[in-house]
């Protein structure tokens, strides 16, 4: 697949971005992180194409070790305003700290600044993909009205179609694994990982839409 293509399919999260702008100052602000991330992620697009572009590739592959960590920051500050870790700050900032050093060490130590971090990209989207799928079960289990509906729900099953696709990407491009699959086979990889960022993307798009709006308390004084 042609690079301007990726690219095109990629600027599809504008309308999740669109949206969110929109909607910002109506919506519960424990979604704020997923707007953020959104916003981040079209930004991140764009300033990788430019980089593509202009042939920098070193501050390409710095630009996406960055990207990882903070993704991941988000997603998982996300997941905390949601009450995966029973809101305790000390679990949240525990499990922030530990992938960071994580992402420090691969960054820096086994891949080096000039190539991906391929390991920590494997270890944090397992992460979310364990922490959408207990999501997951909670909203099924828990929350009544119409499923396809609740933003929590679309937000999860749009991260586990991702990460799922994502984490064969990244292994199939480990150098350990690399020789062990053919070109063919990890261009058709990436080709469907990038239509499921188009499902994603819109899935995204479809939950911001259905984000609650933040409550507005009044006293009877």
């Amino acid at each position: 697949m042609d690079n301007t293509v990726r690219f095109i399919l990629s600027q599809s999260i504008i309308v999740a971005v669109i949206i969110g702008i929109v909607r910002f100052r109506k919506i519960d602000p424990a979604y704020y992180p997923f707007l953020y991330y959104t916003f981040l992620s079209f930004a991140m697009e764009v300033i990788v194409r430019i980089l593509t572009v202009n042939d920098l590739v070193t501050a390409h592959v710095l630009s996406l070790h960055i990207y990882s960590f903070v993704e991941f920051y988000l997603f998982t500050w996300l997941f905390h305003n949601w009450g995966l870790f029973d809101r305790r700050k000390n679990v949240f900032y525990a499990i922030v700290g530990t992938f960071f050093v994580l992402w420090l060490v691969s960054s820096i130590f086994i891949h080096g600044i000039k190539e991906p971090n391929f390991y920590f990209l494997i270890v944090y989207s397992f992460a979310l993909i364990f922490f959408s799928v207990n999501t997951f079960n909670k909203v099924v289990v828990h929350e009544r009205g119409n499923i396809f509906r609740n933003p929590k729900f679309l937000i999860c099953l749009g991260i586990i179609i991702f990460y799922t696709f994502f984490v064969m990407v990244c292994v199939t491009s480990l150098s350990v694994v690399k020789q062990s699959v053919t070109r063919l086979f990890r261009a058709n990889l990436q080709e469907i990982n990038v239509y499921s960022n188009l499902l994603v993307n819109i899935l995204y798009a479809v939950a911001i839409l259905w984000i609650p709006r933040k409550q507005n308390f009044t006293t009877p004084f």
